[in-house]
């Protein structure tokens, strides 16, 4: 009887053995890992799949699995192809990087021998290296060259700027359009070239030592203007020559010409110029419209009304206005004074007259303009 209770105990462990084997999820991540089969680049999807299967097993049930060796095998050897991959990938960006840092060189090769017309080669040359990333740039060869280039050629440019400013010589007033040349090549020059001009504090003492001339010269020319001063309000008023000054009576006159010339006003520090437009005839024209037919060009100046002073005395008639000079204004007197020949109009509705300026007149505006540039 013992016997037989023993055998039927062994039956019954054997069913229920039986009965406990593989579970079904075990068995779908064993599946899925036997569907990778040969690892390629393109097996990232299936190996993803079932290791996220895997992962949602319990501990029980991993332990079941069979292929989980094979699942380990297949993620070392996928990340090694993707590894050979991206160091492939690499090693052909480093190429290309290096062709097209090749390219910077051969541009720099291109210079050659410096001289005045390689600029827009070295131009070229930097321009592509300093638009470059950095990475790039290390792999150019031939950067000394170029930065020599560089040198050289602003080494050349500055040796013209240099002759100019030695050949200034003393300071006279009559430096200024050799002092306004070296001035202009040096300041066209680029900042490494400014670097190789040895001499530039020459140029700027030149200049300071010209305005101090100048401006001798300017106050020396204004002591023999007519002034009228308005020592109430501490204002000196500086007549060009020419203008039609009653000395006896300390004051111009509208009723001697026609004339257009500036006068200047002294405050302090303050230095400004004015200009009176003249018109004096025995007819009144009641003026609205100054033209000015200055060579070929045409400048205008227009009124209203009341802006126009007029008067008349022992048969003259006059009209005039005073006006403020701004920047189209000194481009105005400037052309009268620099011209071959100026007419003045003076235009009203019905009635117009003209005159010329004199040569004395436009070198009383040139002098007038050169003493206001000096003081202002």
């Amino acid at each position: 009887m013992k016997k037989i209770l023993s055998l039927l105990l062994v039956l019954v462990l054997v069913l229920g053995l039986c009965a406990c084997g593989k579970s079904e999820a075990a068995q779908a991540v064993d599946d899925m890992i036997a569907a990778i089969g040969t690892v390629t680049l393109e097996s990232e999807v299936k190996i993803a799949a079932a290791e996220s299967a895997w992962a949602a097993l319990t501990d029980e049930q991993k332990e079941e699995l069979e292929n989980y060796a094979l699942l380990t095998a297949a993620r070392a050897s996928l990340d090694t192809l993707i590894a050979e991959k991206e160091a492939a990938e690499e090693a052909a960006r480093i190429e290309q990087v290096k062709q097209k840092a090749a390219e910077v060189d051969a541009l720099i090769d291109a210079i050659g021998t410096v001289t005045k017309e390689s600029s827009d080669a070295i131009t070229a040359a930097r321009n592509t290296y300093d638009a470059a990333d950095e990475e790039l740039q290390s792999f150019v060869t031939k950067l000394d060259v170029l930065e020599a280039a560089e040198t050289e050629l602003n080494t050349l440019f500055a040796q013209d700027v240099i002759g100019l400013i030695d050949a200034i010589g003393t300071v006279t007033l009559d430096s200024g359009e050799a002092i306004t040349t070296a001035q202009a090549a040096y300041d066209a020059l680029s900042a490494g070239a400014k670097e190789h001009v040895s001499n530039a504090s020459v140029l700027a003492d030149a200049a300071a030592q010209l305005k101090d001339l100048k401006i001798a010269d300017a106050k020396t020319k204004l002591a023999r203007l007519t002034v009228e001063e308005d020592k109430v309000r501490g204002i000196a008023f500086y007549y060009a020559k020419g203008f039609p000054y009653y000395n006896s009576y300390g004051y111009w006159g509208a009723d001697v010409r026609c004339f257009c010339l500036p006068y200047m006003g002294i405050q302090g520090d303050s230095v400004w110029l004015r200009m009176v437009c003249d018109y004096t005839s025995g007819d009144w024209v009641f003026f609205e419209k100054i033209t000015f037919a200055v060579d070929d060009e045409r400048y205008y100046k227009t009124f209203n009304y009341f802006d126009v002073t007029r008067d008349n005395a022992y048969g003259k008639i006059w009209e005039y206005v005073d006006i403020d000079v701004g920047s189209e204004e000194i481009e105005l007197l400037y052309a009268i004074a620099n011209s071959e020949s100026t007419i003045i109009r003076f235009e009203g509705d019905d009635w117009y007259d003209d005159f010329t300026v004199t040569q004395n007149d436009k070198n009383a505006i040139k002098e007038m303009l050169e003493i206001y540039e000096a003081l202002k």
